[in-house]
């Protein structure tokens, strides 16, 4: 059945000395029958049964079984023969101490792929004589039980061959012989191959006896031919399952769990600070500029400028008749020029001494020129009546709120705020300078239009304490409407600029243009697009109404954030490596002697590995649900820190599916990297060297 033949192993110590372990082994073992390995410590007892048990390789020589030569075996053979023909009986035991006997003796029957019945179990612990222990926990056993629960073990699967490697040295002579007195019945039905340096027990219950002396056998032994077809082909049984495996992982979770939670702690720290950092990297300017205007619903008016953008910064530049009609002509838009003019002070008291007053439109934006049919399709409402000569003039409901609140004082007429009315303001005159004229040019307010401007929402800021940063959120908000919109114009009848100032001249170009808001994102992202699309680098065509006065310096702080975001990143990353590379160390380190226990019972590296790094698999995913909630926390934190140092709406960062994703992806790839190495480190090893290896 078993023959080995000029068997010789050799190996180096640590200090690289080369130790003859065996020289030249012949034996012969039948199908059944009790065979002892005799001999001294050091004489080459446990090697040699490393060998024949598939669990170690030697150096020269053959071992054939059922006429198959194990030179001939791959990872996967071994795998099969230690799976099925072979049960291990250690000395130490080597049971799982986080199974009970009837989970430790059903393990061999897992790692076939299939599930061991209660009655299968009962049956095989009746014949060590433990069957009352079924489910006693291997920390209440004693010695002698521990070895029982090790023999039950190898025999659940109907093995070949029993091996047992000084399956007594650890128990007192009463219990000895009852272990012997078990493999000696047991040997009826196996090959029991056993290694002891007791002669008086090799004597006493051994058939044959192989007498080892210094890595050499004492007696001669002839080795019979083995005839071709007397060859047996190995059964490849299936091995446990990935989710088997990890149940069996899950275990080890138990075994300290203050360690367990602290790591789940810094890992869901680490994750959430990756996932914030690339989501501070993944910022849109598109995305910004458009959710800007959706989140005010569309109600802002559609204003486009031209800036020139080089080394000194940003600077206006005008936009031509001729680019006014063809962008009208592209987008099938009527798009109206807005030419920048300039008021002449007209308050009770100073600009000066109201220059905190940040919701007073002391300054008009621009002036634009319409007629009536296009002020009631923007659905303005007029009091007062339409400019019938060039000198007349409308303002916005949002100007005549800055009259009742700092007066009017103009030509030697002089009135207090609380006696401003609409019907009081109507013929009164304002003085406006157009670009690049130094003569201002009176004109008559003849009408107030209401734009819907809602400014009693803003009204705290007509108490806006520079020193203070009360209101400092909604002062930035209301400057888009002193800044570019329907709200901070003045209009004139068509044709009135080119009439009353000298200097105006429609071919240098508009200010800005403005139309009303398409009411879809859709429409407004095929604007913004365009305007792209005929932008270059220094000369950029941008919506202006966006609900971010300041896009420029906003733009600036987004990129530095996602430089330092990216830095921080790598430092989660790398983090997160080392912490669970620690983690899994620290594990496999403690259980590299049940990683060479399981190797031995037949458990393929595949089992190995999914079994022993399922603790980071399921560190990581507990850490990923939390770092989902972390993550989103930490992002809407800093769009609301955002919001109210840039006095914005919008919501810049998004922790999305496509960020988790991609956390997804480096957490899977962090727990591979930090699982693989200690892992298949452990896992190339034979099974001889991980059940020998120390734990540091």
């Amino acid at each position: 059945m078993l023959q080995l033949r000029k068997i010789t192993k050799e190996y180096k110590t640590k200090q690289k000395t080369k130790v003859q372990a065996l020289t030249d082994i012949n034996y012969e073992f039948k199908e059944k029958g009790f065979y002892a390995i005799l001999g001294k410590s050091g004489s080459g007892k446990t090697t040699l049964l490393n060998i024949i048990a598939g669990l170690d390789k030697p150096t020269s020589g053959e071992v054939i079984f059922e006429g198959q030569a194990f030179s001939s075996f791959k990872g996967k053979d071994f795998d099969a023969y230690r799976n099925t023909c072979v049960g291990f009986v250690f000395q130490e035991f080597n049971l799982l101490e986080n199974l009970n006997v009837y989970k430790n003796v059903s393990l061999a029957l897992e790692l076939q792929g299939r599930k061991a019945t209660e009655a299968e179990i009962i049956e095989v612990l009746r014949k060590v004589g433990i069957e009352d222990l079924i489910y006693r926990n291997i920390y209440e056993l004693s010695g002698g039980q521990k070895q029982r629960v090790a023999i039950a073990r190898a025999l659940i699967k109907k093995p070949r061959i029993i091996i047992a490697d000084e399956p007594t040295g650890s128990l007192d002579q009463e219990i000895a012989v009852e272990i012997f007195e078990i493999l000696k019945e047991l040997s009826k039905e196996y090959l029991v191959i056993l290694v002891t340096h007791n002669e008086e027990y090799a004597e006493t219950y051994a058939e044959q006896i192989l007498h080892l002396a210094e890595g050499r056998q004492k007696e001669e032994v002839s080795l019979e031919e083995i005839e071709e077809e007397n060859r047996v082909e190995l059964e490849y049984k299936k091995s446990l399952s990935i989710f088997a495996s990890l149940k069996m992982g899950f275990t080890n979770l138990r075994i300290n769990v203050v360690r367990l939670v602290i790591c789940i702690i810094l890992s869901t720290i680490s994750f959430s600070c990756f996932g914030f950092c690339i989501t501070v990297s993944s910022y849109s300017e598109r995305e910004i500029a458009l959710n800007s205007i959706v989140v005010d619903d569309y109600i802002n008016p559609n204003v486009i400028a031209n800036w020139d953008v080089g080394e000194n910064g940003r600077n206006s530049l005008p936009i031509t008749k001729e680019k006014l009609q063809k962008i009208n002509n592209d987008l099938q838009k009527n798009y109206k020029g807005i030419s920048q003019v300039y008021a002449k002070s007209c308050f009770l008291k100073s600009v000066f001494e109201h220059n905190n007053d940040q919701l007073s439109l002391i300054n008009p934006c621009g002036g634009l020129e319409v007629n009536e049919e296009y002020l009631t399709k923007l659905g303005f409402s007029l009091y007062g009546n339409f400019p019938q000569v060039e000198d007349e003039i409308i303002i916005t409901e949002y100007y005549y709120h800055t009259f009742t609140r700092l007066g009017y004082k103009e030509d030697s007429i002089e009135i207090p705020q609380e006696k401003i009315t609409k019907d009081i303001l109507l013929g009164k005159p304002i003085y406006l300078s157009g670009f690049k004229s130094e003569n201002p040019k009176k004109f008559k307010i003849c009408g107030i239009i209401d734009t819907g401007f809602d400014v009693k929402q803003y009204d705290a800021l007509s108490r806006y304490d520079v020193n203070s940063k009360t209101y400092a959120h909604d002062f930035n908000l209301v400057q888009q409407y002193k800044n570019a919109s329907y709200h901070s114009l003045v209009y004139l009848k068509e044709g009135a600029l080119k009439a009353c100032f000298e200097h105006y001249d429609e071919t240098n170009g508009y200010t800005y243009i403005i139309d009303e808001m398409p009411k879809n994102k859709e429409k407004v992202a095929e604007i913004y697009d365009y305007l792209n699309d005929i932008s270059s680098l220094n000369n950029r065509y941008v919506f202006c109404t966006q609900l971010i006065p300041n896009i420029n310096d906003l733009i600036v702080k987004l990129k530095l954030y996602q430089f330092v975001s990216g830095i921080l990143g790598g430092i989660a990353s790398i983090f997160s490596v080392c912490l669970l590379y620690s983690l899994l160390s620290f594990t496999i380190e403690n259980k590299k002697k049940e990683m060479g226990v399981l190797r031995a019972l037949g458990a393929k590296a595949r089992t190995i590995f999914v079994m022993f790094s399922s603790e980071g698999i399921y560190v990581n995913f507990v850490s990923l649900i939390l770092a989902y909630l972390g993550s989103s926390l930490i992002v809407l934190y800093f769009n609301h820190f955002l919001k109210y140092q840039n006095g914005i709406r919008v919501e810049i960062y998004h922790f999305n599916v496509v960020q988790y994703l991609i956390l997804l992806g480096v957490a899977i790839a962090v727990t591979i990297l930090a699982i693989a190495v200690p892992v298949i480190k452990v896992v190339r090893k034979s099974p001889a060297e991980a059940i020998r290896m120390e734990i540091k």
